[in-house]
């Protein structure tokens, strides 16, 4: 993928507003519409982030119309603060680091404002890890709330909206799972 368009869950009628992820320019653009009457959609630009690391996967926040969280190529998670109201020149970018390098394949924001990483495997450590981001503001070096998956890579994951505290992955190319982010495993 090289570049994509996600409305914003944010996004109301009165103020719908998309970001352009652009994967192979490191690049994220925060635009508003500004008309559709025309037939073709008519938009504006009101933030940018560019110069971000090199990143495989993204999602933006269910609680924080300002976040979108990115799975890097060396598997760290950058929470990344695009907003109208901030410099486009200042850079917002918060990362969880992780111990042992490699792709992040997925990741994923729940309703209940968790983030969850799902990366390669790498032997001997976890492959999935969800941080709790409602403990306050975003800080670097922050460990995971729960790490989950060891030495299985993790492909793809998603939360219900429903069921926050539900996560449903696919591991190791093999097999769908639900977690119970409290601790449990549910279903393999």
């Amino acid at each position: 993928m090289e570049a994509a368009v996600r409305w914003s869950p944010h996004s109301t009628a009165a103020n719908p507003h998309f970001l352009i992820v652009d994967v192979a320019g490191n690049r994220l653009r925060l635009c508003q519409v500004e008309d559709t009457k025309s037939g073709k959609l008519k938009y504006k630009q009101i933030s940018q982030r560019d110069k971000l690391p090199n990143f495989t996967a993204f999602d933006w926040s269910k609680t924080h119309e300002s976040f979108v969280a990115i799975g890097s190529a060396s598997g760290e998670a950058n929470l990344v603060q695009i907003d109208a109201e901030r410099s486009s020149r200042s850079q917002f970018v918060y990362p969880f680091p992780i111990r042992n390098q490699r792709k992040c394949n997925s990741i994923a924001f729940s309703t209940n404002n968790f983030l969850a990483t799902g990366l390669d495997r790498v032997r001997n450590d976890h492959c999935m890890n969800i941080y709790d981001l409602s403990a306050g503001s975003p800080a670097p070096q922050i460990e995971p709330h729960r790490k989950l998956a060891s030495s299985e890579a993790v492909y793809s994951i998603k939360f219900f909206p429903s069921e926050p505290n539900l996560l449903i992955a696919g591991v190791a190319r093999q097999s769908i799972r639900l977690y119970d982010i409290r601790g449990i495993l549910l279903l393999s």
